[in-house]
């Protein structure tokens, strides 16, 4: 599990490493620009020509000493100074005054389209307001200008708290940041303006001044999945959970079938399918290490039973909003013990009645899409995808339930106040039943004796390297859902370190 910092949060680990440590600012930015000039120097060669966008803070100290570093190597770089020189930060000033005593090129705005390589140095992480003015003439430059682009921390006119276009940003195929992501790099639209984001060690990590600054936002790695090996020789199926999922109804057999199946594909030991009777022969033939158990009507004692059997329920995948659906799911709400994953039409007929979750005891975990989440909370889809965090913890902190509000950056929110914002997946998900499977995911980990706090996140993780490898193998464009299981053993088998 990673730490993802805000803006605020990342100055006071400056602040500390200057403060407490001593280590003087000169050297961090030393240290920043050669961490970007060691992934730089993949992209470029002795003929490449290169041009660093130099703001007015020690963002664009960064960039000149990075203009050094290359000029020192014999790379033909120059710098474009961005903004008033009497504006400059004390440190960007000292390391101009460097760069001018090695005779570094500056150059006018009007040579851009010169250069093949060009580094954004302008913002980085400290800008709180849009960019107007001259400094949206810098970068549109960039943006208009071909070549490779590299962005120093983050790019200009991203808010790194949240991701946001600040009226308008600079878009690179990298991004260089230290020691921890920022909340921008991994929210769209931030997430597509930083390209692929390399985190460098600097020296900044302190993990007792971390305690002090109490962060909240997270990333699982892949170290997480470890968590998974938790099988023993000694075991038999129901050692491994017994998942009850409720789903499917006329029509919608393949929602029940794709979260039973990623269910057992996770590790579940025992499956049971509560359905309608239409869907019964579907299921049980092409689902056979499934139980299959049907309702043509309400029967509350069958249910009972099926909920005291189980271990971890979920409940809603193609269910429909049936008079019958709409008590089913009132009553498991109310009545169960044991933790619950809550998904699509279930979202849904919670939405027309949330007081349904006022009095719920069991550890409940939501996955809304954003049109379910516009639905269950009344903000508008926009709204939401504009700080996709906070609005998740609304709805975690209103309905006490922990929130996975899935997008192309899903976000996790847990009771506690802590976040996961995830790293992995592709526009390849973005089709039918993608959402059931990862229903089932995150049940099957819950079945193994994971929490719910962990298997959430976990599952959103482990869904989008399914995901991944799915791309890699079909390309994005023809990803269905049943492929996305079929890599599960993959992901699991790799993860795990299985020979």
């Amino acid at each position: 599990m990673k730490t993802v910092l805000s803006a605020n949060e990342m100055k006071k680990c400056d602040y500390n490493t200057i403060n407490h440590y001593k280590i003087s600012s000169a050297v961090l930015m030393e240290r920043a620009s050669l961490s970007v000039f060691s992934m730089l120097s993949e992209h470029i060669d002795k003929y490449s020509n290169i041009l660093v966008f130099v703001g007015t803070g020690n963002n664009g100290g960064d960039g000149v000493c990075l203009a050094r570093i290359l000029h020192n190597y014999g790379f033909n770089v120059s710098i474009l100074l961005c903004g008033d020189e009497d504006k400059f930060s004390s440190d960007l000033k000292k390391q101009l005054v460097i760069s001018r005593n090695y005779g570094i090129n500056e150059v006018d705005i009007k040579c851009v389209n010169e250069y093949d390589v060009l580094i954004d140095a302008i913002f980085g992480i400290g800008l709180s307001r849009d960019i107007t003015g001259t400094f949206a003439k810098y970068v549109t430059a960039f943006n208009k200008a071909n070549g490779f682009k590299m962005a120093i921390d983050m790019p200009s006119g991203i808010n790194t708290d949240n991701g946001k276009v600040m009226g308008i940003a600079c878009k690179v195929s990298e991004t260089v940041t230290f020691n921890y992501r920022k909340i921008g790099h991994l929210i769209y639209p931030g997430r597509e303006y930083c390209g692929t984001t390399y985190v460098c060690d600097i020296g900044i990590n302190d993990n007792s001044f971390l305690d002090d600054i109490k962060p909240s936002v997270f990333c699982i790695d892949d170290e997480d999945v470890m968590c998974l090996n938790n099988r023993n020789e000694d075991s038999n199926k129901g050692d491994y959970g017994k998942v009850l999922i409720i789903a499917g109804s006329n029509g919608m057999s393949g929602a029940a079938y794709l979260c039973a199946k990623a269910a057992i594909r996770t590790g579940a030991g025992l499956v049971k399918v509560y359905t309608t009777s239409d869907n019964r022969e579907i299921i049980q033939t092409s689902l056979p290490e499934a139980i299959v158990s049907c309702y043509d009507e309400y029967d509350e004692n069958a249910l009972s039973q099926m909920l005291e059997w189980s271990s971890v329920c979920a409940m809603g995948p193609g269910l429909g909003q049936s008079d019958v659906s709409g008590k089913i799911v009132e009553y498991v709400i109310n009545r169960y013990d044991k933790p619950l994953v809550v998904d699509a039409d279930a979202i849904n007929i919670i939405s027309n009645n949330t007081s349904i979750l006022e009095n719920h005891t069991c550890p409940i975990i939501i996955t809304p899409h954003l049109g379910e989440m516009r639905r269950l909370t009344g903000d508008e889809i926009e709204d939401i995808k504009k700080d996709m965090v906070s609005k998740a913890l609304d709805c975690t902190n209103r309905y006490n339930v922990i929130t996975v509000l899935k997008s192309a950056s899903s976000v996790v929110t847990l009771p506690n106040g802590n976040s996961f914002i995830n790293t992995t997946g592709n526009n390849g998900m973005s089709t039918a039943g993608s959402g059931d499977v990862l229903t089932g995911i995150i049940t099957g980990i819950i079945a193994g004796g994971i929490t719910p706090s962990m298997a959430a996140p976990l599952g959103v993780y482990i869904h989008g390297l399914c995901g991944d490898e799915a791309s890699e193998k079909l390309s994005a464009h023809f990803v269905c859902a049943s492929d996305i299981i079929d890599m599960l053993s993959v992901v699991l088998k790799e993860g795990l370190n299985f020979e």
